[in-house]
């Protein structure tokens, strides 16, 4: 498995160079791009299980869809000026494009980031990009997950007691796990500069710097990520100790 992911991920590499030397066609970053994230899929998802059932299926899509399609537009509108823009939008443009390939050292970008689809709301610009898709796949599955075992666990609070007492960590975990990708520290950053005055000029430097919202495109998703999947992992022991628990209690 590891050997054709990394076999996917060397062919995308090399369908850019070839664009980028050879001046193929930019919509050869299409299948570079499905290579790539097919590849790191191949290294990510068979860490993880794919749930099912009504909460499951629920929470995965619609973290897929906040993820995929609106988390751009959200930070767009957390962007100084942003709803102020709204006020002066007259047509909204949609379209597709691809990026031309930069220097060697900047392909992980690149590859992040072509083929785009793009809104045009007022002054700013949202993408649909694979970066987003992909890690909106992975974080709908982690949170679908972690409501699936949190649920489960739930069901399990009549044949142990121990159940109950662990239901209030993991599910702490669950929000502060989708805080990140939900722009919280933008938000409390906004509320802070509102508040106080004095300090409102500073916080606005950096909430317009390419370094922060870089930190929060790419940053806060993959900390999620890591959070949702440390506190997945929780769950699966508590309950599989907890339903151990509550079946030895019982004997047949």
């Amino acid at each position: 498995m590891r050997v054709k992911a990394f076999l996917l991920i060397l062919l995308s590499f090399l369908i850019f160079l070839a664009i980028s030397l050879l001046h193929l066609p930019l919509w050869l970053s299409l299948l570079s791009a499905l290579m790539f994230w097919a590849g790191v899929s191949l290294l990510v998802f068979p860490r993880l299980e794919w749930g099912g059932g009504k909460y499951y299926r629920i929470t995965f899509l619609t973290y897929f869809v906040y993820h995929s399609l609106v988390y751009s537009v959200v930070l767009g509108l957390l962007e100084p000026g942003g709803i102020t823009a709204l006020r002066f939008v007259e047509q909204i443009h949609v379209g597709y494009g691809f990026e031309v390939p930069p220097p060697v050292e900047f392909f992980p970008y690149w590859i992040s980031q072509s083929p785009a689809f793009w809104i045009i709301l007022g002054g700013y610009e949202a993408d649909i990009v694979p970066y987003t898709i992909f890690m909106g796949l992975l974080l709908g599955n982690l949170m679908g997950l972690n409501v699936s075992y949190i649920n489960k666990l739930s069901s399990l609070r009549g044949k142990g007691g121990i159940a109950r007492s662990f239901l209030l960590l993991p599910s702490l975990g669950i929000v502060s796990g989708a805080s990140c990708c939900l722009a919280l520290p933008t938000i409390v950053l906004y509320t802070l500069a509102l508040s106080i005055p004095s300090i409102a000029s500073p916080i606005l430097l950096v909430l317009s710097s390419p370094t922060y919202f870089n930190f929060v495109y790419y940053g806060l998703p993959i900390l999620s990520v890591l959070a949702l999947y440390a506190n997945l992992r929780l769950l699966v022991r508590v309950f599989l100790s907890c339903e151990y628990r509550g079946s030895s209690s019982n004997p047949l």
